[in-house]
């Protein structure tokens, strides 16, 4: 399984749901080109450059096809890589995945999300918005530390590709077998409309009393619905 962090963040988002999934499972979990400890990689910062990292790092590692998992930006770049080299993936797992057509913000929410950028205190404050319940202090740290990996440079240029992406059309042929996971304060029926209903194959499940980092609030119940897809 090759694990895909979302925007500003690195690969320890996904500790929880490793260790729910046990030593049986073959983890891959990486920071993408620009953040965490690939903070200096050059760009470019874009879906295609990191479905094409992906693609590479499955490769090197002789473990495609994979199951890909990805939360948030990171389901998107799944989703770029299951377009791009279908003979990768073997099955998808979407966690509050961003629709291949884009975030669909307003001006207003489009000004919030890039003032994070380079800045921890905004960051701090976007962040502890993106759970249903107060984060555990030591959690949210964690996230925090992560975002300032990024640079705001790398955020912007990031983000302008994943939050006006335009390739929904192209999901329709990805024939792989897909879970996608809504938690229900997070627009599930947008993400069941948008992403789930594109994909020929997939299983779509709204994950109750969580929001948006789902992958750190629910890591044993998300484990468990993967268990059960595969």
């Amino acid at each position: 399984m090759l694990f895909v962090h979302g925007w500003q963040a690195d690969a320890s988002v996904w500790n929880a749901l490793i260790a729910e999934l046990g030593e049986q499972t073959r983890s891959l979990a990486l920071d993408l080109r620009g953040s965490g400890a690939s903070d200096a990689a050059p760009g470019p910062y874009c879906l295609e450059r990191y479905a094409a990292d992906l693609r590479d790092l499955l490769a090197a590692r002789d473990a495609a096809p994979a199951i890909v998992v990805g939360h948030s930006m990171g389901a998107t770049a799944a989703l770029r890589l299951a377009v791009d080299a279908p003979q990768a993936v073997r099955a998808l797992v979407l966690v509050a995945p961003v629709p291949a057509s884009g975030g669909g913000y307003s001006a207003k929410g489009e000004a919030f999300l890039r003032a994070t950028a380079g800045d921890p205190v905004a960051a701090r404050n976007w962040l502890s918005r993106t759970f249903h319940a107060a984060p555990d202090p030591q959690v949210l740290d964690r996230l925090c530390a992560a975002a300032e990996t990024t640079s705001r440079d790398v955020a912007l240029e990031s983000f302008d590709s994943w939050a006006f992406a335009d390739f929904a059309a192209a999901t329709q042929s990805v024939t792989a077998p897909a879970l996608v996971i809504a938690p229900e304060y997070d627009a599930p029926e947008n993400v069941r409309e948008k992403v789930a209903a594109l994909l020929p194959n997939a299983r779509f499940e709204i994950l109750p009393d969580c929001g948006h980092y789902a992958v750190l609030e629910r890591p044993a119940e998300i484990a468990a619905l993967v268990r059960a897809f595969l």
